[in-house]
């Protein structure tokens, strides 16, 4: 039958006791501890190389650009003109790749575990693509929570990519700290997080939305199908200080508020980024517009 890896239930969630993702591995690339986490490599059959932290998938070769696409154009579209981007997390380096694809003066990327960079420069370079080497890149090894009470009034978007809300993670998930985000941002600031994934997470997803309502005045979920997190939709969570995410500024035409909205932010959109000539796989100006009407079962007030 081959070698297989049981993914570990992550802790808190529905399913946990109950369902296995299994993946069929072909080799195990790298296995080792850091400071931090305990992180593997292993090459699949079905999804090319994944990266594993404590049991937990965070990416896979064949699908990882869904993910990071999504995590870097939401925020950067919203925002009219950033310049200055900072991301927390995101150690692989694909948001920092995706990131960089826009006219930004500078991206701070601050990781806690150093050793998450070496390892995906050296085992899953097809993710960061020579993006470390950029010179709009400053990287920082920090703890995020420390690193962002240094800033006032500075970032224009902030890109929270981490792991579950477990261990060191947790309180980058808290009220507080994004009071700090929000402190570090300019006023047209906008941050984007993770959720996780709705069927399975969606007290979660609940939580942060609701812990980010208490902070920014405009906060909205967006989805996207992320095969490799296997629970269903993958919940984006975007939140501004003052662009309202549901209006644009553009001229009014004549049709109802509510179509002229999108149809309005989807020209805006749709006209940015043909200027920029983006070289996207799943991110497009229809689907920055789509990913954002949720079912009635998921929207949350």
């Amino acid at each position: 039958m081959g070698k297989w890896f049981f993914e570990k239930g992550v802790p808190g969630i529905e399913t946990e006791k109950n369902t296995k993702l299994a993946i069929k591995i072909k080799n195990k690339i790298f296995s080792g501890k850091s400071k931090y986490q305990k992180i593997e490599v292993l090459d699949t059959h079905p999804l090319g190389r994944i990266l594993v932290l404590d049991g937990i998938v965070q990416l896979s070769q064949k699908d990882e650009f869904i993910y990071h696409e999504m995590m870097a154009n939401l925020p950067l579209f919203y925002h009219l003109n950033p310049k200055k981007v900072l991301i927390i997390g995101g150690g692989d380096g694909g948001v920092l790749r995706e990131a960089l694809k826009h006219p930004i003066k500078n991206v701070f990327l601050v990781d806690i575990d150093k050793k998450i960079i070496e390892i995906s420069k050296k085992y899953l370079p097809f993710i960061s693509q020579n993006s470390f080497q950029d010179k709009r890149t400053k990287i920082f090894i920090e703890d995020g929570m420390k690193f962002i009470k240094k800033f006032k009034n500075f970032f224009d978007v902030t890109i929270i990519d981490l792991t579950d809300p477990l261990g060191p993670s947790i309180p980058l998930f808290s009220k507080r700290f994004y009071q700090d985000i929000s402190n570090a941002m300019t006023k047209e600031g906008v941050m984007i997080t993770q959720g996780g994934t709705l069927f399975a997470q969606f007290f979660q997803v609940q939580n942060i939305f609701k812990n980010l309502k208490k902070v920014f005045p405009f906060v909205k979920l967006h989805l996207a199908a992320v095969p490799c997190y296997g629970e269903g939709e993958f919940s984006f969570i975007v939140a501004s200080k003052k662009i309202n995410l549901n209006k644009t500024n553009s001229k009014k035409i004549r049709t109802s508020p509510s179509t002229r909205t999108l149809f309005l932010a989807l020209l805006e959109i749709k006209k940015r980024y043909k200027k920029l000539k983006l070289k996207t796989k799943y991110y497009s100006p229809e689907i920055h517009l789509a990913s954002g009407i949720l079912p009635k079962i998921y929207q949350i007030k």
